[in-house]
């Protein structure tokens, strides 16, 4: 069973519900924000037990073979490779690996080699935690992210990046349920509307958690009574959870609270 955190926009307590939801309940957790992991943060007695280096296919040109004929530029569809009149250019940031280029260059010049793009951490600590760390400068964490996800066995709370676009996507498109995290504004309710969409084009099954419950907007709820969302459960607005939070502290006074959002989920399921 994956189940998949995700939210429209960063800061609607996305984390605060994976990581909660994992401990309480004894569950595996995978943080495929691989641009900023933090789930860590909140496991201070963990202990590393794996670091793996992850990589991915980049072409190189053996100048000595290449004639400059352009090939290779013309089946590139990311525009990763440039030729002048005696040199053949690539730019790695833009490349997406699929290796065209070296297939179908008539001077077999073209070569791949392995470009590291990030690490693997997995730790261990009353529930087994891994995460992705994305190199700074590479421009698509998918590869990573995919790398993480083959790391999954068995039941797993999924923290997928915020947004809706290709990392989000990528976390979430295997998931057996997803859980859309939501706040009480009205930038909250845009960017929910905006992940419904999302997730009802790769037809999975979904329902909602409030966080800040309290505060003086009911769009969101309306919106989920209006489209029929399950809203399986509320974190209250409070001071005190900011605080635990920000010192990186689950929040044990409210362990019921996830509980009850992981029987939800089960119902459902």
């Amino acid at each position: 069973m994956q189940i998949a955190i995700a939210s429209g926009k960063g800061g609607t307590g996305k984390t605060t519900l994976a990581v909660n939801l994992a401990y309480f309940n004894g569950i595996d957790l995978f943080d495929l924000d691989v641009e900023e992991p933090n789930d860590y943060l909140f496991f201070k007695n963990a202990k590393e037990v794996e670091s793996e280096v992850v990589s991915r296919k980049v072409p190189v040109v053996d100048q000595s073979k290449c004639d400059y004929c352009g090939k290779c530029r013309d089946v590139c569809e990311y525009n990763a490779i440039v030729v002048l009149k005696d040199e053949t250019m690539i730019f790695p940031e833009l490349c997406h690996s699929c290796g065209a280029c070296s297939y179908f260059c008539p001077q077999e010049a073209i070569s791949e080699v392995d470009r590291p793009i990030g690490k693997i951490i997995s730790i261990k600590s009353e529930i087994n935690l891994a995460y992705g760390v994305l190199e700074v400068g590479e421009a698509s964490p998918v590869p990573l992210i995919r790398a993480v996800k083959r790391k999954i066995a068995g039941n797993a709370i999924i923290d997928a990046p915020p947004g809706t676009s290709c990392p989000m996507v990528e976390s979430i498109r295997d998931a057996d349920f997803v859980v859309l995290v939501a706040e009480p504004t009205p930038f909250s309710l845009h960017d929910l509307k905006l992940a419904v969409k999302v997730i009802d084009r790769l037809d999975l099954k979904f329902g909602a958690v409030i966080n800040k419950h309290g505060l003086p907007f009911d769009g969101v709820e309306k919106f989920c009574r209006q489209e029929k969302i399950p809203v399986l459960g509320r974190i209250p607005f409070s001071t005190e959870i900011a605080e635990r939070y920000s010192k990186g502290e689950l929040l044990f006074e409210y362990r019921d609270i996830f509980k009850e959002i992981y029987d939800g989920v089960m119902e459902l399921v």
